[in-house]
C-alpha cells in the first residue's frame, strides 16, 4: 500500500479515540497512563501503559515507514454464550492501535503485557474477524515482555532527539557527506571532525537527531553513546520490519533480535 501522498481527514474522524485514557490502575502502578505530543500525528497521543502502549508508540514515531497511527481506533463487538444461563453476553472492545505503514496493509494491534487468558482469546478471535472483514491484519504484540532492555533504553534516548531542532542545513549535509565517505565511524570521532569549525558538543545532538529520524544507523543492541559506530541507514526500520508482518498470528519475533 502507498500511503505517502494520502490525505487523512476521513481517517482522522473515523478512527478518533473511542474511549478516554483512564487511571483506574494508577493507585497500584505509578505513572501507568498519560500522553505525549506526537510529531507524527501533530496532537497528543494517550496511552494506558508506559511500558506497553507508550513504548510501542515511540517505536512507531521513530519508524520512518510508519506514516500514521490511531490509538483506540475502533469498536469491536464481542459476543459469548453462557451455557449455564443459556444466554448471549455482548460487550464492546477497543483494540489499542491501527497503523498505516508504507508498503503494508492497515495493521490493527493489541498490545499485551503477558500471556492471554480465555477471555482475551475470545477478544482476539473477534478482532481477527473484524480486521479480516476490513482487509486489515490483526496481531498481538508484547513489548514489555520481549523487547530487550538495551533496545528500550535506546528507544527512550532517541525519542528525546526526534523532535525537530534548528540545526543548520549545511551541518546536517556535511555530517551525512562525511559518513558517506568514511562509511563507519564513531559518533565522537564524527563530531570531533568538525572541531576546526564548531565545538563537537554542538555536533553530537545533530548526529543523534539524524539517528532518530532514520538517516544514520547504529547497533541498536548496544547502548547508543558517543562510542557507537555510525553509518547510513535506519536500524529502527529494521526493528519495525521484524514485528510488522503480514499474517494473522501472535508475533514473537522480538526474540530473534
Amino acid at each position: 500500500m502507498d500511503w505517502s501522498n494520502k490525505t487523512w481527514e476521513k481517517e482522522d474522524l473515523e478512527f478518533s479515540p473511542k474511549r478516554k485514557v483512564n487511571n483506574k490502575q494508577s493507585k497500584y502502578i505509578h505513572h501507568n497512563s498519560g500522553g505525549f505530543f506526537s510529531p507524527k500525528m501533530q496532537r497528543v497521543v494517550g496511552y494506558e501503559s508506559l511500558w506497553g502502549e507508550c513504548l510501542f508508540y515511540y517505536l512507531l514515531e521513530l519508524d520512518i515507514k510508519t506514516i500514521r497511527y490511531y490509538e483506540q481506533p475502533v469498536n469491536v463487538l464481542i459476543s459469548t454464550f453462557d451455557e449455564k444461563k443459556l444466554e448471549v453476553n455482548s460487550w464492546t472492545h477497543v483494540p489499542d492501535v491501527l497503523v498505516f505503514r508504507q508498503g503494508y496493509r492497515q495493521h490493527l494491534y493489541q498490545i499485551k503485557g503477558s500471556k492471554d487468558d480465555e477471555e482475551n482469546k475470545v477478544i482476539s478471535r473477534a478482532c481477527n474477524i473484524y480486521a479480516n472483514n476490513r482487509g486489515w491484519v490483526y496481531n498481538k504484540i508484547y513489548p514489555k515482555e520481549n523487547i530487550p532492555d538495551v533496545v528500550i533504553s535506546n528507544l527512550l534516548l532517541l525519542w528525546n532527539y526526534l523532535k525537530p531542532r534548528k540545526y543548520p542545513n549545511i551541518l546536517i549535509e556535511e555530517i551525512l557527506h562525511k559518513v558517506t565517505i568514511i562509511k563507519n565511524i564513531k559518533v565522537v570521532e564524527l563530531a570531533n571532525s568538525f572541531s576546526s569549525k564548531i565545538d563537537f558538543r554542538f555536533v553530537l545532538p545533530a548526529i543523534y537527531h539524524l539517528i532518530a529520524i532514520g538517516k544514520l544507523n547504529v547497533d541498536i543492541l548496544q547502548p547508543i553513546n558517543s562510542n557507537s559506530m555510525v553509518k547510513h541507514g535506519s536500524v529502527l526500520t529494521q526493528i519495525a520490519d521484524s514485528i510488522y508482518m503480514e499474517g494473522n498470528h501472535d508475533n514473537k519475533n522480538y526474540k530473534n533480535w
